[in-house]
Protein backbone atom coordinates (compact mmCIF):
# COMPACT_ATOMS: atom_id res chain seq x y z
CA UNK A 1 0.00 0.00 0.00
CA UNK A 2 2.58 2.26 1.00
CA UNK A 3 4.93 1.46 -2.41
CA UNK A 4 1.52 2.52 -4.17
CA UNK A 5 0.71 5.62 -2.33
CA UNK A 6 3.90 6.90 -3.32
CA UNK A 7 3.75 5.42 -6.88
CA UNK A 8 0.76 7.86 -7.22
CA UNK A 9 2.69 10.69 -5.29
CA UNK A 10 5.44 10.93 -7.81
CA UNK A 11 3.23 10.48 -10.82
CA UNK A 12 1.00 13.52 -9.11
CA UNK A 13 4.04 16.05 -8.88
CA UNK A 14 5.43 14.71 -12.99
CA UNK A 15 1.63 15.47 -13.97
CA UNK A 16 1.33 18.78 -12.28
CA UNK A 17 4.66 19.68 -13.47
CA UNK A 18 3.85 18.69 -17.13
CA UNK A 19 0.89 20.96 -16.85
CA UNK A 20 2.98 23.73 -15.58
CA UNK A 21 5.25 23.54 -18.21
CA UNK A 22 2.63 23.30 -21.18
CA UNK A 23 0.80 26.53 -19.19
CA UNK A 24 4.05 28.21 -19.04
CA UNK A 25 5.02 27.25 -22.86
CA UNK A 26 1.72 26.90 -24.64
CA UNK A 27 -0.34 30.27 -23.07
CA UNK A 28 -3.43 27.54 -22.92
CA UNK A 29 -5.62 28.32 -25.89
CA UNK A 30 -9.41 29.22 -25.47
CA UNK A 31 -10.18 29.04 -21.76
CA UNK A 32 -14.09 28.03 -21.26
CA UNK A 33 -16.03 28.05 -18.31
CA UNK A 34 -18.09 25.61 -16.44
CA UNK A 35 -21.87 25.27 -17.73
CA UNK A 36 -20.03 25.53 -21.38
CA UNK A 37 -19.42 28.97 -21.83
CA UNK A 38 -16.54 30.74 -23.42
CA UNK A 39 -14.48 33.27 -21.33
CA UNK A 40 -14.22 36.83 -22.67
CA UNK A 41 -10.89 36.89 -21.68
CA UNK A 42 -10.02 35.64 -24.86
CA UNK A 43 -12.34 36.56 -27.67
CA UNK A 44 -11.63 35.99 -31.13
CA UNK A 45 -12.64 38.71 -34.05
CA UNK A 46 -16.88 39.95 -33.38
CA UNK A 47 -18.74 37.56 -36.39
CA UNK A 48 -22.34 38.06 -36.73
CA UNK A 49 -23.68 34.90 -34.51
CA UNK A 50 -27.25 34.86 -36.28
CA UNK A 51 -26.14 33.70 -39.72
CA UNK A 52 -27.17 29.78 -40.88
CA UNK A 53 -23.69 29.71 -42.89
CA UNK A 54 -20.77 28.50 -41.22
CA UNK A 55 -18.24 31.47 -40.02
CA UNK A 56 -14.56 30.96 -40.97
CA UNK A 57 -13.69 32.65 -37.31
CA UNK A 58 -15.10 31.30 -34.23
CA UNK A 59 -17.29 33.87 -32.91
CA UNK A 60 -17.16 35.22 -29.78
CA UNK A 61 -19.75 34.78 -26.70
CA UNK A 62 -20.44 37.58 -25.41
CA UNK A 63 -23.13 37.26 -22.88
CA UNK A 64 -21.85 34.60 -19.26
CA UNK A 65 -25.42 33.22 -19.54
CA UNK A 66 -25.32 31.67 -22.77
CA UNK A 67 -24.53 27.63 -22.62
CA UNK A 68 -23.16 26.56 -25.22
CA UNK A 69 -22.99 23.15 -26.59
CA UNK A 70 -20.66 20.95 -28.77
CA UNK A 71 -23.31 18.90 -31.49
CA UNK A 72 -22.04 16.05 -33.26
CA UNK A 73 -24.16 15.47 -36.55
CA UNK A 74 -24.17 12.26 -38.47
CA UNK A 75 -25.35 10.46 -41.35
CA UNK A 76 -24.58 7.27 -42.54
CA UNK A 77 -21.74 5.12 -41.82
CA UNK A 78 -21.19 7.51 -38.84
CA UNK A 79 -19.81 10.11 -41.00
CA UNK A 80 -20.17 13.78 -39.77
CA UNK A 81 -22.10 15.85 -41.55
CA UNK A 82 -21.21 19.46 -42.55
CA UNK A 83 -23.69 22.21 -44.16
CA UNK A 84 -26.84 21.68 -41.85
CA UNK A 85 -28.27 25.12 -41.16
CA UNK A 86 -29.81 26.34 -37.92
CA UNK A 87 -33.41 26.19 -38.56
CA UNK A 88 -32.78 22.22 -38.41
CA UNK A 89 -31.97 22.39 -35.06
CA UNK A 90 -33.66 21.78 -31.74
CA UNK A 91 -32.91 22.29 -28.33
CA UNK A 92 -34.45 21.22 -25.13
CA UNK A 93 -33.27 21.98 -21.59
CA UNK A 94 -35.13 19.16 -19.13
CA UNK A 95 -37.91 18.99 -21.82
CA UNK A 96 -38.45 22.61 -22.43
CA UNK A 97 -37.72 23.98 -25.93
CA UNK A 98 -35.17 26.97 -26.08
CA UNK A 99 -34.55 29.34 -28.44
CA UNK A 100 -31.01 29.11 -30.43
CA UNK A 101 -29.00 32.44 -30.35
CA UNK A 102 -25.24 31.18 -31.32
CA UNK A 103 -24.25 28.83 -34.21
CA UNK A 104 -21.31 27.49 -35.49
CA UNK A 105 -20.41 25.03 -37.95
CA UNK A 106 -16.84 24.07 -36.58
CA UNK A 107 -14.24 22.17 -38.86
CA UNK A 108 -11.16 23.45 -36.91
CA UNK A 109 -8.27 21.76 -35.68
CA UNK A 110 -8.38 19.16 -32.72
CA UNK A 111 -7.03 18.21 -29.12
CA UNK A 112 -7.07 14.74 -28.19
CA UNK A 113 -5.70 12.85 -25.58
CA UNK A 114 -5.57 8.70 -25.71
CA UNK A 115 -5.99 7.13 -22.10
CA UNK A 116 -4.63 3.66 -22.49
CA UNK A 117 -5.15 1.18 -20.14
CA UNK A 118 -2.02 -1.50 -20.23
CA UNK A 119 -3.06 -2.77 -16.91
CA UNK A 120 -2.48 -6.55 -16.68
CA UNK A 121 -5.78 -7.37 -17.41
CA UNK A 122 -5.18 -6.37 -20.75
CA UNK A 123 -2.51 -9.46 -21.04
CA UNK A 124 -5.94 -11.82 -21.05
CA UNK A 125 -6.01 -12.86 -25.01
CA UNK A 126 -3.60 -9.93 -25.51
CA UNK A 127 -5.84 -7.53 -25.41
CA UNK A 128 -2.82 -4.84 -25.05
CA UNK A 129 -2.07 -5.59 -28.48
CA UNK A 130 -5.30 -3.44 -29.94
CA UNK A 131 -3.87 -0.26 -28.27
CA UNK A 132 -0.68 -0.10 -30.71
CA UNK A 133 -2.61 1.51 -34.00
CA UNK A 134 -5.67 2.76 -32.00
CA UNK A 135 -3.62 6.11 -32.20
CA UNK A 136 -2.67 5.82 -35.77
CA UNK A 137 -5.87 4.53 -36.81
CA UNK A 138 -7.60 7.71 -35.08
CA UNK A 139 -5.28 10.17 -36.43
CA UNK A 140 -4.94 9.03 -40.08
CA UNK A 141 -5.35 12.20 -42.15
CA UNK A 142 -4.92 14.11 -39.60
CA UNK A 143 -4.80 18.13 -39.77
CA UNK A 144 -1.12 19.17 -39.47
CA UNK A 145 -2.45 21.44 -36.48
CA UNK A 146 -4.65 18.32 -34.40
CA UNK A 147 -2.64 17.22 -31.61
CA UNK A 148 -2.60 14.47 -29.02
CA UNK A 149 -1.09 13.09 -25.92
CA UNK A 150 -1.43 9.63 -24.24
CA UNK A 151 -1.68 8.52 -20.85
CA UNK A 152 -1.00 5.02 -19.68
CA UNK A 153 -3.01 3.50 -16.79
CA UNK A 154 -1.64 1.07 -14.59
CA UNK A 155 -1.18 1.13 -10.53
CA UNK A 156 -1.32 5.11 -11.49
CA UNK A 157 -1.70 6.98 -14.50
CA UNK A 158 1.57 8.17 -16.43
CA UNK A 159 1.71 10.50 -18.98
CA UNK A 160 4.10 8.77 -21.35
CA UNK A 161 4.03 11.20 -24.21
CA UNK A 162 3.06 14.51 -23.65
CA UNK A 163 1.52 17.04 -26.32
CA UNK A 164 2.71 16.63 -30.14
CA UNK A 165 1.40 16.73 -33.82
CA UNK A 166 3.69 13.80 -34.53
CA UNK A 167 2.11 10.67 -35.08
CA UNK A 168 5.71 9.27 -35.15
CA UNK A 169 5.83 9.82 -31.90
CA UNK A 170 3.51 6.68 -30.72
CA UNK A 171 4.74 4.65 -28.43
CA UNK A 172 4.76 1.07 -30.28
CA UNK A 173 5.14 -0.98 -27.10
CA UNK A 174 2.91 -0.69 -23.94
CA UNK A 175 3.72 -3.04 -21.29
CA UNK A 176 0.81 -4.82 -19.24
CA UNK A 177 1.47 -4.06 -15.11
CA UNK A 178 -0.74 -3.39 -12.28
CA UNK A 179 -4.10 -2.79 -11.49
CA UNK A 180 -6.30 -0.04 -13.46
CA UNK A 181 -6.50 3.49 -12.28
CA UNK A 182 -8.50 4.03 -14.05
CA UNK A 183 -10.70 7.04 -12.54
CA UNK A 184 -7.83 8.65 -11.55
CA UNK A 185 -6.32 8.27 -16.04
CA UNK A 186 -9.34 9.93 -17.23
CA UNK A 187 -9.26 12.29 -14.16
CA UNK A 188 -5.34 13.60 -15.53
CA UNK A 189 -6.84 13.17 -18.75
CA UNK A 190 -9.31 16.23 -18.25
CA UNK A 191 -6.48 18.23 -16.11
CA UNK A 192 -4.05 18.18 -18.77
CA UNK A 193 -6.45 18.68 -21.90
CA UNK A 194 -6.95 21.85 -19.82
CA UNK A 195 -3.52 23.46 -21.57
CA UNK A 196 -4.76 22.40 -25.04
CA UNK A 197 -4.19 24.84 -27.94
CA UNK A 198 -7.64 23.81 -29.66
CA UNK A 199 -10.88 24.82 -28.14
CA UNK A 200 -12.17 21.42 -29.92
CA UNK A 201 -10.81 19.10 -27.34
CA UNK A 202 -11.71 15.21 -26.66
CA UNK A 203 -10.44 12.10 -24.58
CA UNK A 204 -10.57 9.03 -26.23
CA UNK A 205 -9.95 6.10 -23.56
CA UNK A 206 -9.32 2.76 -24.29
CA UNK A 207 -9.74 -0.01 -21.18
CA UNK A 208 -10.29 -3.77 -20.75
CA UNK A 209 -12.64 -2.49 -17.63
CA UNK A 210 -13.30 -0.22 -14.95
CA UNK A 211 -11.37 0.99 -12.37
CA UNK A 212 -9.29 -1.63 -9.79
CA UNK A 213 -6.75 0.00 -8.21
CA UNK A 214 -8.26 -0.39 -4.77
CA UNK A 215 -10.29 -0.27 -2.42
CA UNK A 216 -13.58 2.02 -1.95
CA UNK A 217 -11.89 3.74 1.09
CA UNK A 218 -8.58 4.17 -0.46
CA UNK A 219 -10.02 5.22 -3.91
CA UNK A 220 -8.28 8.64 -5.16
CA UNK A 221 -10.48 9.16 -7.69
CA UNK A 222 -14.39 8.29 -6.74
CA UNK A 223 -16.90 7.53 -9.26
CA UNK A 224 -18.54 10.57 -7.98
CA UNK A 225 -15.62 12.76 -8.31
CA UNK A 226 -15.13 11.57 -11.93
CA UNK A 227 -18.71 12.34 -13.39
CA UNK A 228 -18.76 15.58 -11.59
CA UNK A 229 -15.52 16.63 -12.49
CA UNK A 230 -16.13 15.42 -16.19
CA UNK A 231 -19.69 17.04 -16.71
CA UNK A 232 -17.86 20.17 -15.70
CA UNK A 233 -15.73 20.63 -18.75
CA UNK A 234 -16.39 21.08 -22.26
CA UNK A 235 -14.04 18.01 -23.06
CA UNK A 236 -16.02 14.78 -24.77
CA UNK A 237 -14.93 11.35 -23.69
CA UNK A 238 -15.17 8.39 -26.18
CA UNK A 239 -15.09 5.33 -24.34
CA UNK A 240 -13.94 1.77 -25.90
CA UNK A 241 -14.90 -1.65 -23.51
CA UNK A 242 -12.74 -4.44 -25.13
CA UNK A 243 -13.99 -7.41 -23.22
CA UNK A 244 -13.73 -10.83 -24.78
CA UNK A 245 -13.72 -13.33 -21.35
CA UNK A 246 -16.31 -12.85 -18.95
CA UNK A 247 -16.72 -15.25 -16.09
CA UNK A 248 -20.02 -15.57 -14.06
CA UNK A 249 -18.32 -14.43 -10.87
CA UNK A 250 -17.26 -11.02 -12.94
CA UNK A 251 -20.37 -10.46 -14.73
CA UNK A 252 -21.63 -8.02 -12.23
CA UNK A 253 -18.53 -6.47 -12.21
CA UNK A 254 -18.16 -6.01 -15.79
CA UNK A 255 -21.79 -5.00 -15.90
CA UNK A 256 -21.24 -2.03 -13.53
CA UNK A 257 -18.02 -1.22 -15.63
CA UNK A 258 -20.17 -0.67 -18.91
CA UNK A 259 -22.55 1.50 -17.20
CA UNK A 260 -20.04 3.59 -15.62
CA UNK A 261 -17.96 4.13 -18.73
CA UNK A 262 -21.48 4.54 -20.39
CA UNK A 263 -22.53 7.43 -18.01
CA UNK A 264 -19.06 9.40 -18.48
CA UNK A 265 -19.58 9.14 -22.15
CA UNK A 266 -23.06 10.41 -21.94
CA UNK A 267 -22.40 13.09 -19.66
CA UNK A 268 -19.57 14.61 -21.87
CA UNK A 269 -21.62 14.50 -25.15
CA UNK A 270 -18.81 11.45 -26.38
CA UNK A 271 -20.14 7.64 -27.15
CA UNK A 272 -19.67 4.56 -25.61
CA UNK A 273 -18.81 1.55 -27.08
CA UNK A 274 -18.05 -2.50 -26.79
CA UNK A 275 -15.00 -3.10 -28.81
CA UNK A 276 -14.13 -6.32 -30.24
CA UNK A 277 -10.35 -8.02 -28.92
CA UNK A 278 -9.16 -7.52 -32.40
CA UNK A 279 -6.60 -4.97 -33.68
CA UNK A 280 -8.80 -4.35 -36.81
CA UNK A 281 -11.59 -3.67 -34.67
CA UNK A 282 -10.36 -0.94 -32.41
CA UNK A 283 -8.79 0.45 -35.40
CA UNK A 284 -11.98 0.88 -37.32
CA UNK A 285 -14.28 1.95 -34.49
CA UNK A 286 -11.28 5.02 -33.59
CA UNK A 287 -11.61 5.16 -37.26
CA UNK A 288 -15.37 5.88 -37.03
CA UNK A 289 -14.81 8.18 -33.72
CA UNK A 290 -12.26 10.42 -36.03
CA UNK A 291 -14.75 10.41 -39.27
CA UNK A 292 -17.83 11.92 -36.98
CA UNK A 293 -15.95 14.54 -35.63
CA UNK A 294 -14.74 16.51 -38.89
CA UNK A 295 -17.62 18.84 -38.53
CA UNK A 296 -19.44 20.11 -35.12
CA UNK A 297 -21.89 22.45 -34.70
CA UNK A 298 -21.63 24.98 -31.48
CA UNK A 299 -24.91 25.79 -30.93
CA UNK A 300 -25.67 28.41 -27.81
CA UNK A 301 -28.77 29.54 -25.97
CA UNK A 302 -29.79 31.22 -22.86
CA UNK A 303 -32.23 29.22 -20.90
CA UNK A 304 -35.74 30.31 -19.96
CA UNK A 305 -34.73 29.60 -15.92
CA UNK A 306 -32.60 32.55 -15.70
CA UNK A 307 -31.87 31.68 -11.72
CA UNK A 308 -28.75 31.04 -11.02
CA UNK A 309 -29.04 28.17 -8.60
CA UNK A 310 -25.91 25.80 -9.63
CA UNK A 311 -28.20 22.84 -10.31
CA UNK A 312 -27.47 20.30 -12.93
CA UNK A 313 -30.14 20.42 -15.93
CA UNK A 314 -30.42 18.15 -18.60
CA UNK A 315 -30.65 18.97 -22.15
CA UNK A 316 -30.81 17.33 -25.81
CA UNK A 317 -30.81 18.15 -29.09
CA UNK A 318 -32.39 17.15 -32.00
CA UNK A 319 -31.78 17.52 -35.51
CA UNK A 320 -34.47 17.33 -38.83
CA UNK A 321 -32.51 16.19 -42.38
CA UNK A 322 -33.61 18.32 -44.85
CA UNK A 323 -35.52 16.59 -47.35
CA UNK A 324 -35.16 13.60 -49.63
CA UNK A 325 -31.93 12.85 -47.61
CA UNK A 326 -31.13 10.25 -45.51
CA UNK A 327 -31.90 10.31 -40.93
CA UNK A 328 -29.59 12.36 -39.33
CA UNK A 329 -28.15 11.89 -35.73
CA UNK A 330 -27.94 14.38 -33.30
CA UNK A 331 -26.01 14.27 -29.86
CA UNK A 332 -23.99 16.64 -27.31
CA UNK A 333 -23.46 16.39 -23.49
CA UNK A 334 -26.54 15.06 -21.22
CA UNK A 335 -26.47 18.12 -18.66
CA UNK A 336 -24.80 21.36 -17.57
CA UNK A 337 -24.61 23.18 -14.19
CA UNK A 338 -26.25 26.40 -14.36
CA UNK A 339 -24.38 29.53 -13.06
CA UNK A 340 -24.08 30.16 -9.36
CA UNK A 341 -24.11 33.32 -7.81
Amino acid sequence: MLSRFFCFIAALVSVLALIGSFEAQRGGGIPIQPGGTFSRGAEPATTNTTSNTASPRLPPVTDPDTVLLTVNVTGPQNNSVSGISRDRFQVLEDGVEQQISYFFEDSSPISVGFIFDSSERMNTNDKVLVLKEAAQSFLKGKDPRDEFFIVRISDFADVVLPFTTDVKNVPLNFPSIGETALYDGVYVGLSVIKEAANHRRLLVVITSGGDRCCTDNNKRTTEDMLKTFAIKESVQVFTLFVVDDVTDEESEFVNRDAIVLGDVATLTGGRFSNAPNAARGVEALTAEIARGLKTQYLIGFKSTRPEHDGKRRGVKVKVSSPEGSPKLSAWTKSGYYARKN
